[in-house]
């Protein structure tokens, strides 16, 4: 006979069950990526009616969860408990305090970002009917999206300017050309459609590719030449969100100290690792002129890149099984293939295993590119998407949560359904543990020196995205003294300068997950070693890192250490 809950257990785990299905109802696209394909077929409902209903799912979760007595809750449901609150705290706060749904821009290519997502999954004919369908209903959304920004307009609630530029100028045409090439992609992916399904996803593509051209004019004519320059979240609002979403207390002038600190440090070590290259190494800008004459060495051949990395992660995974580091499960399927066409921008990342479709493994997806593939540079990308970095995670994260039955923690994992909501929570965590396995794999001695030059340098990189994240957003920097500290400091040329200036406008506050969310590791890890001294198995640890899922890891030290 099982043991019956305690009424406030009871109580929650009711609330929770049906917040799940409903939060997904309203976001069909975060379904797809968790690994549910009931609503595959499906894009998220704009209307003024949805969004209010999806307003008052959040005000009434909220209040409701903020009624439970959390002391009455296992350790358990007290970390749903938490990630609800953070959830639905952010809707709310965003919905009543900001109306930020009528300057978000990122949902102007969130169809076409997500359809990209499902594409590189697609196996079946079935598959690419859903992808034709929820294709089919863009011209739909882009319609109701661009009702909301007119509003925005309207009630001087409008976007950042250079933002606005990128996404018309530079985005959309590239999307608009996307979609006449989508209906070749079945055969491409080795899929056979049959007559009705290939004009179903003909059409949709035309359809589709008319409402992006449409929507391309509409930020160009109606939204770029209202914009404002310099739209940023302000102070207040940059220390809500760190509570609220990431737990962080401390104030952003001491977190602008942290970074200070690990690029001071980062900037020591690369002096003295200059000395065993035999290249005499004064500061970051020597390290990063160094680097650019490496980056001339990458693969012969586009053939040649996925061998690369394949090589990198086995190398990797004997390491650490070597070192005792991390546990690597038994069976594990880590696919490698080149990014689906439309999807160039980045070197390499990570798409993880579905949490709740655990037939599928995570992918390992790279530009097929080989001048895009420094080798230098690739070991330190096979550690943070591969292993023992994101890779490992997630598959650990679907093997200990694919049959839970309303797994809230792992809401808003995904990078583009984050990027669309303005949430970057759970990041704190990923990228965190990502960019912390990084740094574990070079204390140990994974990299070659000049492999260990690229950790070091992104790890000072890592530490100014802090300073000028927080710069902007907190007005402590314009746009001009942060593309001047970039320049100066992170010795960066004025162009790629700009280009990050316009990444912390469009994703405010994603570029400070990396180092803050490793900090917090390395100091959970070195707290760990201390008080179970001989005790500390090292792999363990890491295991049980995986066991709580995406929290905040500032979170996990009550549930981790004795005491506080």
């Amino acid at each position: 006979m099982s043991k019956a809950l305690s009424p406030a257990l009871d109580t929650f785990v009711r609330l929770r069950a049906s917040f799940f299905e409903r939060y997904l109802q309203s976001q069909p696209e975060e379904a797809t990526t968790l690994g549910l394909h009931d609503l595959d077929d499906r894009l998220k409902d704009l209307s003024p009616s949805a969004l209010g209903d999806e307003y008052a799912l959040h005000r009434d979760t909220l209040a409701q969860l903020e009624q439970l007595p959390p002391e009455e809750l296992p350790p358990e449901a007290q970390l749903d408990r938490l990630a609800m609150l953070g959830i639905t705290r952010f809707h709310v706060h965003s919905h009543e305090e900001l109306r930020g749904h009528r300057r978000n821009v990122e949902l102007s290519t969130y169809p076409h970002t997500m359809l990209q997502y499902q594409i590189g999954q697609a196996e079946t004919a079935e598959d690419w009917s859903a992808i034709a369908s929820r294709a089919a209903r863009i011209p739909t959304f882009l319609q109701q999206q661009e009702q909301l920004l007119a509003e925005g307009l309207a009630t001087g609630e409008v976007p950042d300017r250079h933002v606005v530029q990128d996404f018309a100028e530079d985005q959309l045409p590239a999307i608009v050309r996307y979609f006449e090439h989508l209906p070749a992609l079945p055969e491409a992916h080795q899929v056979e459609l049959s007559s009705a399904g290939t004009r179903a996803l003909q059409h949709a593509a035309r359809d589709a590719r008319e409402a992006f051209a449409a929507h391309h004019r509409f930020l160009r004519e109606r939204v770029q030449p209202r914009a404002h320059p310099g739209v940023v979240l302000g102070e207040d609002e940059y220390r809500w969100r760190l509570r609220h979403l990431f737990g962080i207390t401390d104030s952003p002038d001491a977190l602008v100290r942290q970074a200070e600190h690990v690029l001071a440090r980062a900037q020591g070590d690369i002096v003295l690792l200059g000395s065993r290259l035999g290249t005499p190494l004064a500061n970051l800008a020597e390290a990063r002129a160094l680097l650019s004459r490496l980056e001339s060495e990458h693969p012969a051949q586009d053939e040649d890149i996925i061998p690369l990395y394949r090589g990198l992660i086995e190398r990797a995974e004997a390491f650490v099984h070597e070192r005792e580091l991390f546990n690597v499960p038994e069976g594990y399927r880590l696919g490698l293939k080149a990014l689906p066409p439309g999807m160039v921008d980045v070197r390499g990342t990570n798409w993880p295993a579905p949490l709740l479709d655990p037939r599928k493994p995570g992918w390992f997806v790279l530009a097929p590119m080989a001048a895009a593939h420094p080798t230098v540079w690739a070991a330190l990308l096979a550690v943070h998407e591969g292993i023992p970095g994101h890779f490992l995670q997630s598959i650990a994260w679907q093997r200990a949560f694919s049959r839970h039955p309303a797994p809230v923690r792992f809401l808003l994992v995904t990078d583009h359904v984050a990027m669309a909501r303005g949430h970057f929570g759970p990041m704190l965590n990923i990228e965190g543990y990502a960019t912390y396995a990084e740094e574990r794999m070079r204390r140990a001695g994974f990299y070659s020196d000049p492999e260990a030059l690229t950790a070091l340098v992104a790890r000072a990189l890592r530490a100014v995205r802090v300073v000028v994240d927080i710069g902007l957003h907190t007005r402590r920097m314009d746009d001009e003294t942060a593309v001047h500290y970039l320049v100066h400091s992170a010795c960066m040329p004025e162009p790629n300068a700009r280009r990050e200036i316009l990444r912390y406008k469009r994703i405010p506050m994603q570029a400070i997950t990396y180092l803050l969310g490793a900090l917090e590791f390395e100091r959970l890890e070195e707290d760990c070693r201390r008080e179970r001294g001989d005790r500390f198995d090292e792999a363990r640890f890491h295991d049980e890192l995986f066991s709580f899922g995406p929290v905040p890891p500032a979170l996990l030290r009550r549930f981790m250490l004795g005491a506080p």
